[in-house]
């Protein structure tokens, strides 16, 4: 029998017209270029289309099965629109569960590829549009799909905890060894996001035994990375309390690791550091970050364990740094940490040859394409910090960026990174303007927000009607952030412009270059509300190390902190190095943020974030609410706890909570 479809499905043949018509002349969204197909290539679209007719002859339920898979074949496309345009034409009320509940599923899957995490969340986790009515009773495979599309979308948010636990819950229930082994990583990667703190109280509270595994692995990793023959220790007494948990049984590969790392630890370790000239006084901070980590580590040897050898060696001339490396060399450094001058990090990373010891330099080069492949370039660079906000202006869902940064290397630097991440993901820049000096800001600011264009045209108003009236001056609307390249000095004078010139509730997202260090909320009261990404040193409540650096050099002072940061992890580094490059996902977590080895052996670093109130910063908490580990179950929606299988809530999770 015939079925009479609603009228939304009259949507339906205008959408296989325009793919037929796409198939000539469009890219998947996100491209940049349309491109020709020969009128002999085959068309991508033509089994959707095939669907799409055989849908309209078929009777409900089968008929909106067939165009849910249709939608499913443009999604994979790139067309998530149409895909969506599609999802929406279909009447839901009197489908059954099965489909009721793949209906939903394909709307959070798009709604996770447009990151509008917050409407995948809604659908997963609410009865907005009845997944958790329809989920009574569902078949494992789909259960299965709502649960991993949960964790998707919490990660997403940074919802970590909450990401993890659906994991856990549900990795029973996966079938496939390549699923199994997915969700088992991603379970590792969501814990080790956690704080240690939190990680320390929940490792106290948790009952249930295979999520305190995990979560006390987690914690011995990163609550003990500064001493690895404790960890190791540690681990080996947690595998056999644990002997039946999943992750003892196959550990995740960073864990892993850390025998091997045990048995190459460097026991001659060269610095090398400019001790004369204008760099002296950056060398000291780098220096005294170093010792602090080094001296620490030798605390926590066993009576009876070898210590590791230090050297310092000052390169400072540029045209000898060469024969400063060799002499390094020479005398046995197992791996050589430095140089701080760009000049010499050039020297090496021109090499034509792979060099003689692992090497961490503490700076970057940018004209060397292929450097030694055991030449690692770690540095506080502009490019961590612009990722970080494209990261972040992502996850907040802004689509529309102006950059506003100071005419200098460093700022050019940051626009480029900026716009190479955020052009990844098909958005675009809608404006840039650059600023010199602070006599010239405030047209700067007042041009870049086109506040000039809107008077301009007002005056035209005025002359064409000839009179005079009322006229407020508009800023720019193309623009939902502003991305603020500045010292503390410039952003004291340009937010309070930007509050001027109409862009008050503009959000601005800074990088670490707009703090000075030291809490001023005298000077910093006109930052208020800027959003700002730094290292952990900087923002966080002072860790041990910290506290033993301040001890043994009390009068640092905190311009020079974030070096004292990159000596303290370049320590940390020289041990792990070989597991960062190894393992894809693995990270130190340190004094100048979450460390992991990217493209051509660069270290990458994660950034925390602040916000300014009262002229002070505040650090932005990640999301944890550790009440989704307090039953062993999820509450459905009569509050009833099921075993194992997750089925959500009845409302949308309030904020900061992870909805379960």
């Amino acid at each position: 029998m015939m079925i009479k479809f609603p009228r939304k499905l009259i949507t339906v043949s205008t959408l296989a017209l325009a793919l037929a018509l796409a198939s000539c002349s469009t890219t998947p969204e996100g491209g940049t270029q349309p491109r020709t197909v020969a009128a002999t290539a085959p068309d991508p679209y033509a089994d959707t289309q095939a669907l799409i007719e055989r849908a309209r002859k078929l009777p409900s339920p089968q008929s909106e099965s067939m165009l849910i898979e249709a939608a499913n074949q443009l999604l994979e496309l790139g067309k998530r629109k149409d895909a969506k345009r599609l999802l929406m034409s279909i009447d839901t009320a009197t489908l059954p569960a099965a489909v009721k509940t793949d209906h939903v599923l394909a709307l959070a899957q798009i709604a996770i590829e447009q990151q509008k995490y917050d409407q995948a969340t809604e659908l997963l986790t609410t009865d907005t549009h009845g997944l958790l009515s329809a989920s009574i009773g569902l078949d494992t495979a789909r259960l299965n799909r709502i649960s991993l599309l949960r964790a998707q979308a919490w990660e997403a948010q940074e919802n970590f905890l909450a990401a993890a636990r659906e994991r856990i819950f549900v990795a029973p229930m996966l079938e496939s060894s390549d699923a199994q082994q997915d969700n088992h990583r991603q379970i590792w990667q969501n814990l080790i996001q956690l704080p240690v703190e939190t990680l320390d109280s929940l490792t106290r509270t948790i009952a249930i035994p295979e999520i305190q595994g995990w979560l006390e692995l987690a914690w011995i990793y990163k609550g003990q990375q500064d001493d690895l023959d404790a960890q190791l220790k540690a681990i080996h007494n947690w595998q056999q309390r644990f002997a039946g948990h999943p992750a003892a049984q196959q550990l995740p590969d960073s864990v892993r690791l850390l025998t091997e790392l045990a048995n190459t630890k460097p026991q001659r370790i060269a610095l090398l550091l400019p001790m004369q000239g204008k760099y002296r006084q950056s060398a000291l901070a780098v220096q005294n970050g170093f010792l602090t980590a080094h001296y620490a580590a030798l605390r926590k040897l066993e009576p009876d364990a070898a210590a590791p050898e230090l050297r310092v060696y000052d390169s400072s001339d540029v045209t000898r740094f060469i024969e400063t490396y060799q002499l390094a060399v020479r005398d046995g450094a197992d791996i050589i940490v430095g140089p701080l001058q760009k000049e010499n990090v050039h020297q090496l990373a021109a090499s034509p040859q792979t060099l003689p010891v692992t090497t961490i330099a503490l700076n970057t080069d940018d004209t060397v394409r292929e450097p030694p492949q055991n030449l690692f370039q770690f540095g506080l660079t502009p490019e961590d910090d612009a990722r970080e906000v494209a990261l972040q202006a992502q996850r907040d869902q802004r689509q529309r960026a102006g950059v506003f940064y100071q005419q200098s290397p460093w700022g050019e630097r940051a626009l480029t990174a900026f716009r190479d991440n955020w052009s990844q993901e098909g958005l675009d820049i809608n404006t840039t303007a650059t600023f010199d000096s602070a006599k010239a800001l405030a047209a700067a600011v007042k041009q870049m927000l086109l506040v000039d264009q809107s008077e301009a045209r007002a005056q035209q108003l005025k002359r064409i009607v000839g009179r005079n009236m009322e006229f407020q001056p508009r800023r720019r609307q193309d623009i939902d952030f502003l991305y603020l390249v500045g010292t503390p000095e410039q952003a004291r004078l340009i937010k309070p412009l930007l509050n001027f010139y109409f862009a008050e509730n503009l959000p601005v997202y800074a990088s670490s270059q707009i703090y000075s260090g030291e809490s001023n909320p005298e000077k910093d009261r006109d930052l208020d509300g800027v959003l700002f990404c730094d290292l952990p040193w900087m923002l966080e409540k002072p860790d041990s190390m910290k506290r033993r650096l301040l001890e043994a050099w009390p009068k640092t002072s905190p311009r020079f902190y974030r070096l004292n940061a990159l000596g303290v992890d370049a320590y940390r580094l020289q041990t792990r190095i070989h597991m960062l490059k190894q393992v894809p996902g693995a990270g130190i977590f340190g004094a100048t943020g979450t460390l992991s080895v990217g493209e051509q052996n660069r270290i990458q670093r994660g950034l925390t974030w602040a916000t300014f109130k009262d002229g002070k910063p505040h650090l932005i908490p990640k999301i944890i609410d550790t009440a989704v580990m307090e039953d062993d179950g999820h509450r459905t929606p009569n509050g009833q706890a099921t075993q194992g299988q997750p089925s959500g809530n009845t409302g949308a999770a309030p904020s900061g909570t992870t909805g379960i």
